[in-house]
């Protein structure tokens, strides 16, 4: 696995200083035509290169690149599937930096002969050093250079702005519809689209944008993710940058999944390990296209939080509600102003308005304007704001020029971001431009998306500022793997509870007493040398779920209910292949986890845990990571639950040993990560914990088959 592209690396593609557009066309509307049109505020060379003219337009025409006076930097491939491997093969000959390929009908056709052309540009990438980016890609916009790279209409008629967000998109399509965000205000350094990525693909793009210095804060659009270590060293890179990358991920729930055979397989859906893999890079999430271009375009306005708490003010009551309400949904604290701020406030709202956080400032602030600008200054000054928040219910452009003025000002005065949030339905309506064009001001057109963004943003400084302690993970030893796998070696793809049971004991998992019985009169000798009550279960590879299939008994107190619940299991597992049976000790304890691992694809072993028993699944208290943890981050893991205050121990009732769970997590992490390639499902369920012992009394494994590796 190859490192991720760098800047220097991308930079005669993506940064030309000339550029050569192989097919150029005297047909308007060719994507060779429209690409030189949205080359109209480029200042460096541009060379139009087709055998069958001389000139066109204004502009030479060459038959061939070898014939060019220089070696162009990017040569964009405008000809037809059938020529681009020639085409390429020619621009790598001449010595070009790099090569964008528009033309589609590659690998995405799935057809073998197809799938062998794209890698036949994949060789000559790699065998080059030409850096080729697509096929079926739309192109790339490097708005510091005025250089519109690609086939979409109008790129130059655009709003020029001076960038603060890189844009890296897999699709061209939705990457372009993001960029004209410019048009009310929005400020790209670049929209950089990858396409098929035979060479160069979209986590190559994003860390160029964290390498680029003009580039505050990097938004990526991603339909899909096919090697997870390209994701985590972005991650690493960004980090080290101390640069936000946010991420909108398509298609996050694969439609027709197979039915999960266990509780872990019910309760991991396919989004658990990306949002996993996300956190570990500290990478932020998007849930749609707004709300992506509006937090990333905040994150490139703001520095680091200067007070935990945010102010809202407001000339509606319902607003202010309404901001609140958010707030408190994003966990954002909303503290009360002090005594300066108190003073001012309380001087300039009527008594039918409210001083306080959220603060109602009425409408009769259109009678007395400097009141609005007096209640803002107050409020950005107070130590424990951070930022505030101004909704906006009136379309009106002579309002927002000098409430966006005061609001700018402000921002800049005190060193903290100014909000504003659009809330009229008239979503372009007099007064929107201004406030999304302000340089200075952020600009929101939702409330919940607004304290999404302030969320992320405190929550990111907060990582960046403190110190981090080494993620100590620890490893199993050679002589447990071995075990484990010797263990597993043979059986069916459902493994046996038994087995499964001694696979996660010899890696630290503390399983139940139980002895193998194979008749009833075995099982009663069993019963007798645990000591009553005991449990009885079917050892069977064909029972996943022995209780919905009544092949669990529990509380036997004497040898003939033993025998009776024998005897019953034996009738009813008729159609099912039977071990024979299993008598366990019963074990009590105030609370029931389960423990699991769920093969993901492309991130490997996700580890869940959450509530246990009958309620794994009704209620989907779950928290996942990737495997393997450390002990700190399954101490993590247990405190995202729901239930965590049953843990800890509630209204007198005693909690369970949280440092016993957590290590017992990380070492079943540690299991799950040696044996990711053999295993696609673990399931320890339940797992009975008390003040003193934590003990797994079932489990179920489901070994990879072929058509899963």
């Amino acid at each position: 696995m190859r490192p991720l592209y760098g800047r220097e690396e991308l930079s005669r593609l993506l940064a030309p200083r000339s550029i050569a557009i192989l097919g150029a066309s005297e047909r308007q509307g060719a994507f060779s035509s429209r690409t030189l049109d949205n080359l109209a505020h480029y200042a460096g060379d541009i060379f139009l290169v087709n055998p069958k003219y001389e000139r066109l337009g204004s502009r030479p025409c060459y038959p061939s690149l070898s014939a060019l006076p220089v070696v162009p930097d990017c040569v964009v491939i405008t000809l037809p599937q059938h020529a681009v491997v020639n085409a390429a093969r020619e621009a790598a000959d001449v010595g070009a930096g790099g090569a964008i390929v528009y033309a589609s009908g590659f690998a995405e056709t799935r057809s073998a002969e197809r799938v062998a052309q794209q890698q036949l540009l994949t060789d000559i990438a790699r065998g080059s050093g030409m850096r080729i980016l697509g096929p079926n890609c739309v192109g790339v916009v490097n708005n510091l250079i005025g250089a519109g790279l690609l086939f979409q209409v109008g790129y130059a008629t655009l709003n020029r702005i001076a960038g603060r967000v890189g844009l890296v998109s897999q699709s061209g399509a939705l990457g372009y519809a993001v960029l004209q965000g410019v048009q009310h205000g929005r400020a790209y350094t670049h929209m950089l689209s990858s396409g098929n990525s035979c060479d160069v693909d979209a986590f190559d793009l994003a860390n160029y944008l964290v390498e680029e210095p003009e580039c505050r804060a990097v938004a990526c659009i991603l339909e899909g993710i096919n090697v997870a270590k390209s994701l985590h060293e972005l991650g690493e890179r960004a980090q080290i940058a101390r640069k936000p990358v946010l991420i909108y991920k398509t298609a996050v729930d694969a439609a027709g999944a197979e039915a999960a055979k266990s509780h872990t397989g019910s309760l991991a859906s396919s989004s658990a390990a990306l949002e996993a893999a996300m956190r570990r890079g500290d990478f932020f999430q998007g849930n749609s296209l707004a709300g992506l271009a509006e937090t990333a375009d905040f994150f490139a306005k703001t520095s680091a939080p200067a007070g935990a708490g945010i102010a809202i003010m407001a000339t509606s009551g319902g607003a202010a509600v309404m901001a609140a309400d958010a707030a408190s949904q994003h966990g954002m604290d909303l503290p009360q102003p002090g005594v300066d701020a108190q003073k001012v406030l309380e001087a300039s709202i009527p008594e039918f308005g409210s001083a306080k956080n959220p603060c109602d400032i009425t409408g009769q602030v259109l009678n007395d304007p400097l009141s609005y600008v007096a209640c803002a200054r107050a409020m950005l000054s107070d130590p424990a704001y951070g930022a505030l928040v101004l909704p906006q219910v009136t379309p009106n452009e002579a309002m927002a020029e000098q409430r966006c003025a005061a609001a700018s000002q402000l921002s800049a005065e005190a060193g903290k971001p100014v909000c504003i949030v659009w809330l009229p339905e008239w979503l372009e309506g007099p007064g929107s431009g201004i406030y999304a064009r302000d340089e200075r001001v952020s600009f929101f057109r939702a409330m919940d998306r607004c304290f999404s963004a302030l969320s992320k943003w405190q929550h990111w400084h907060h990582r960046l500022g403190a110190p981090r302690a080494p993620d100590v993970i620890r490893k199993l030893s050679s002589e447990k793997v071995m075990h484990a796998l010797d263990l597993l070696r043979g059986q069916p793809q459902v493994v046996t509870e038994r087995v499964a049971k001694e696979i996660i004991s010899a890696c630290g998992v503390p399983v139940v007493s139980e002895i193998h019985a194979t008749s009833s009169q075995d099982a009663v000798q069993a019963a007798e040398r645990l000591g009553y009550p005991v449990v009885l279960k079917l050892d069977s590879p064909d029972a996943a779920h022995k209780t919905e299939m009544g092949f669990v008994r529990i509380g036997l107190v004497d040898a003939l209910s033993v025998i009776d619940a024998c005897n019953e299991m034996t009738l009813r597992a008729e159609d099912v292949r039977s071990d024979g049976f299993l008598v366990q000790s019963m074990v009590t304890g105030h609370v029931e986890l389960m423990l699991g691992m769920k093969r993901d694809p492309v991130f490997g072993p996700l580890v869940l845990v959450g509530l246990g028993g009958v309620f794994a699944e009704l209620l989907g208290d779950v928290a996942s990571e990737l495997a393997p943890v450390s002990l700190e981050v399954a101490s993590g893991m247990l405190r995202r639950l729901a239930a965590y205050p049953i843990l800890e121990g509630y209204r007198g009732k005693p909690g369970v040993d949280l440092d016993r769970v957590a290590k017992i997590i990380s070492d079943f992490s540690l299991l799950c990560h040696e044996l990711g390639s053999q295993i696609e499902e673990i399931d320890v369920n339940p797992l009975v914990c008390s003040a003193r012992e934590v003990t797994a009394v079932d489990a179920l494994m489901l070994r990879r088959t072929l058509n899963t590796a």
